[in-house]
């Protein structure tokens, strides 16, 4: 108890000393509590974006003589319930109509105009009202065109059993009151083609055609109010309440021989509890970097605080106490600092939330988070306290044990030979690195070798450490570099020679008699600098991989389906002033002489100038070579991939037949033979694009032209064209010129890059990791200057000495920024290298171990990246002239009065 009130007073009284202690924890725990804060302030919204995709919350059945509007009304009176849409189905089957010859086959349904159902939610009334008084009905725009009839014409209700050629059974005639489109495909039951009529009229023309309904013929859909029932904050107390206002919808629903036949919440809500963990899982995880940046900035933090305090610690040793105590005091005081950070990282979590919010939801939210809204969970607080409270504990205890062992007599000294040395065992961080190659190494191994022996043994182990193989990799190599050896520094000052001049020698020999303090400031450089290279680089990369697939697939900057029969659509989309040129893609549906392959005809005028193919399309011919090949009549190109599936080499034959039944029903046979004449890895805007490499064949029109004739009539070769924008040109005006047209599949290539970055997940991951990227370089600016300023109080006799010697106050600043920049080259050299190293393992090796693709995934160094590399060190200098500027101003007389230790 003494020893817990001891280390209180301690750290309440020594708060600068406290702040330098806790300082990396601290700012670790401000992003996981400022990330979980926008989590949970983001629940709403991610709750609704679970429950925006399903067409009712609850869904209903009631016997088809219930007064539909009136049941509408009783549940519509609960609390809790939003809105009810009721649908009555009939048993009217078939409609006729004066222009069309035969009877339609159609569902007909009853709604209320004001209340319609999911599938009718979307309409679109091209004319008419949809306001459906009696005698009237709304046809869909597929059945209003079958029946050949517009507004204000009159169609007649047949029942589904009615026979055609019985015309004594009864008719019900009504008047087109409405022509919609838009129909919600899926959307339940109902479907069109459709008629729709008022839900109070329906019973009445089925009793006109001598029908009667028998069973629930009444459905309906609830919606309930959200934000009354369901608390995302309380999934339990949500299920409680929805449990109650099932009750009293049944007590409702069974006046009218009812009964609630489905609810969709529950699902939902069990999803969204899960999604909620992994939403967590996964945001602690991204923020892996800063947590370990944190831990090791708090680590040195910790060492310094306790290596001021050497002459404190020997007296209270001298006094009696024990090694044991002296470390659990120690400890005992990390822990209380460790509750201090996770209150003051909760209350800049807050803050930091603000910037967060729009990046921590995984999926696309139906409302956006609110940003006055700041919600605290009770799982964020523990959590938050409980990894401050760890981490503070967990990076003091070594520190507190060696300090507990120092002897008494040296930490009396100003200048303790102890303290200066590196005190570093390489073996776990060798240990690390040779974990993170032979991870590497056994998954390329077990991609080769799927069912090797080896792979079966030990294979799964290793792709299990994948992920974890980049931080083993720059952990472990990071800690290896710059704290091995001091000659790394002193080959850092060699370089800075030019700039440090005359302080050169003084540079260095400091470097090399306390590698110790250099060690821990390059360390924090490297590692932050290698997390941030490593992120950014490896998703930069994969998003260009991603974009690079969207354009091969695409093959042009639009791609689009010619509308049938239409020969003058070339030449209308030409005449479009946005576009710059088009051709013409057309895929030959013959299957090759020998093996499996798709078959394409291109123009070789104008295919190459359009696609714009890049040089991985081409390997062993350029694409000079490729286009004389397709101009040369009788030559086709083939993909590598299907030139070794077939067993076949450039030169050989390869012949194609084709049978098609002509008009008169006879069967017409062409044999076309031709020779490969070169070879390609695929050409873009042709086969689909995805993992693996195509097995395709590439002619032009005059060598494939007689198996497209042959079948031309009757139109079963697909055309694709692909069309090249002018400089400049607004893609989204050439969208719709070209829709005018009548085109369909039109596939933009900017629309879907766009897409593509606004995809939810996307944009939630790359923003979140620009943000956590800034805030590394804030985590280095702060800790690297408490630790400067620490390391000057360190050394105020050091300094006092150097000026008592005739050194100015500028000259001793210069001497600071010089090692500064020094150490700063160190951990900027080694912190990018690592981390562009560890990029590059884990996508161009493991990518290229999981087959060929023929889209290849580059290595990307982004201008954000540069920006890293710029602001750390320009971070590192500032503060490092920051500090300087007390040692400038130092009072000479006073420091050297003090007292040893």
């Amino acid at each position: 108890m003494a020893l817990i009130r001891y280390a209180v007073i301690n750290v309440i009284r020594s708060r600068r000393r406290t702040l330098t202690a806790m300082m990396g924890v601290l700012l670790a725990v401000t992003f996981v509590s400022g990330t979980f804060i926008a989590i949970d302030s983001s629940t709403r919204a991610t709750l609704d974006a679970f429950l925006a995709n399903l067409p009712s919350d609850i869904n209903l059945e009631a016997r088809a003589s219930a007064n539909g509007t009136q049941l509408r009304q009783a549940v519509e009176n609960i609390t809790g319930v939003l809105r009810v849409a009721v649908t009555r189905f009939t048993g009217i089957g078939k409609l006729e109509s004066g222009t069309a010859s035969s009877p339609v086959d159609a569902q007909v349904i009853g709604v209320e105009p004001n209340r319609l159902p999911s599938a009718l939610e979307e309409i679109t009334v091209v004319s008419g009202s949809f306001s459906l008084p009696r005698g009237t009905a709304a046809l869909s725009e597929d059945l209003a065109a079958r029946l050949n009839v517009s507004t204000g014409a009159t169609v007649s209700f047949r029942l589904s059993s009615f026979d055609p050629s019985n015309q004594t059974d009864p008719r019900v005639n009504v008047t087109v009151a409405a022509v919609f489109g838009g129909v919600r495909p899926g959307a339940g039951t109902v479907f069109p083609p459709l008629a729709v009529v008022h839900v109070e009229d329906a019973a009445g023309y089925e009793q006109q055609l001598g029908y009667l309904y028998v069973g629930d013929g009444l459905t309906g859909e609830i919606r309930i109010d959200r934000a009354q029932v369901l608390d995302p904050y309380n999934v339990e107390a949500s299920r409680g309440n929805l449990a109650i206002l099932e009750r009293q919808i049944n007590s409702v629903l069974g006046l009218f021989g009812g009964h609630i036949s489905s609810d969709n919440i529950p699902d939902a809500l069990s999803s969204f509890e899960s999604a909620l963990i992994i939403q967590r899982i996964f945001y602690l995880g991204l923020s892996t970097p800063v947590l370990l940046l944190g831990i090791y900035l708090g680590a040195i933090g910790i060492d310094l605080s306790h290596a001021e305090r050497r002459r404190e610690l020997a007296v209270l040793k001298t006094r009696g106490a024990s090694r044991d105590q002296t470390l659990g005091l120690l400890v005992l005081e990390a822990a209380f600092g460790g509750v201090i950070a996770a209150l003051i990282g909760l209350v800049a979590g807050v803050g930091l939330s603000r910037f967060l919010l729009a990046f921590v939801s995984l999926f696309s939210t139906a409302s956006a988070p609110q940003y006055e809204l700041v919600v605290l969970s009770p799982a964020t607080v523990a959590t938050v306290a409980g990894l401050s409270v760890l981490f503070m504990a967990a990076t003091s205890y070594r520190s507190a044990r060696r300090t507990a062992d120092l002897p008494i007599v040296e930490t009396l000294r100003y200048y303790a030979p102890g303290e200066t040395h590196i005190r570093y065992r390489s073996s776990w961080d060798v240990l690390l690195v040779t974990l993170a190659v032979l991870t590497y190494g056994m998954v390329l191994y077990s991609q080769a070798n799927p069912g090797d022996f080896v792979t079966f043994l030990v294979g799964s182990m290793f792709v299990v450490l994948l992920p974890l193989a980049p931080i083993f990799l720059m952990v472990g190599s990071g800690r290896l570099l710059t704290r091995s050896s001091s000659r790394v520094y002193e080959a850092a000052s060699r370089v800075n020679r030019p700039f440090s001049k005359n302080l050169h020698h003084v540079i260095t020999r400091n470097l090399h008699r306390n590698p110790r303090r250099a060690a821990n400031v390059a360390v924090i450089i490297a590692l932050g600098l290698a997390f941030g290279m490593f992120t950014l680089v490896t998703f930069s990369s994969q998003f260009a991989y991603q974009e690079g697939q969207l354009r091969a697939g695409i093959g042009g900057d639009i791609a689009v389906d010619a509308p049938p029969s239409d020969p003058g659509f070339s030449a209308s989309v030409r005449a479009l002033p946005e576009v710059e040129g088009l051709t013409v893609v057309q895929r030959v549906i013959v299957p090759p002489q020998f093996g499996s392959a798709d078959l394409f005809a291109l123009d070789p005028g104008t295919y190459l100038s359009i696609a714009k193919p890049e040089p991985w399309y081409f390997r062993d011919f350029d694409s000079g070579a490729v286009q004389q090949v397709l101009a040369s009549p009788g030559q086709v190109l083939v993909t590598e991939a299907y030139l070794a599936s077939a067993h076949l080499a450039v030169g050989d034959g390869l012949s194609f037949t084709r049978k098609v039944r002509n008009e008169a029903g006879q069967l017409e046979t062409v044999i076309l033979n031709s020779e490969i004449g070169g070879t390609v890895r695929g050409l873009p805007g042709t086969s689909a694009v995805g993992s693996g490499v195509p097995l395709a064949i590439y002619g032009s029109y005059d060598t494939l032209g007689p198996l497209i004739d042959l079948a031309r009539s009757q139109n079963i070769d697909p055309q694709r064209y692909l069309i090249d924008l002018r400089a400049g040109a607004d893609w989204r005006t050439a969208e719709e010129g070209i829709r005018s047209l009548g085109a369909s599949g039109i596939r933009v290539a900017a629309e879907e890059v766009e897409h593509l970055r606004s995809v939810p997940l996307f944009r939630a991951f790359f923003g979140f990791m620009e943000l956590e990227m800034a805030f590394m370089v804030v985590v280095l600016t702060a800790g690297l200057g408490l630790i400067l300023y620490a390391a000057t109080l360190e050394r105020e006799v050091e300094l006092a000495s150097i000026r008592a010697r005739g050194a100015s106050g500028w000259q001793t600043a210069g001497l600071l920024v010089g090692e500064a920049s020094s150490i700063m080259l160190v951990g900027l050299v080694i912190g990018a290298g690592i981390g562009v190293l560890a990029a590059y393992l884990s996508t161009t090796l493991v990518a290229s171990g999981g087959g060929e693709s023929l889209v290849p995934l580059f290595l990307i160094v982004p201008a954000t990246s540069l920006l890293l590399l710029a602001a750390a060190p320009i971070a590192m200098l500032i503060v490092s002239f920051l500090v300087s500027l007390r040692v400038a101003r130092m009072d000479i007389g006073r420091v050297l009065k003090l007292r040893g230790g």
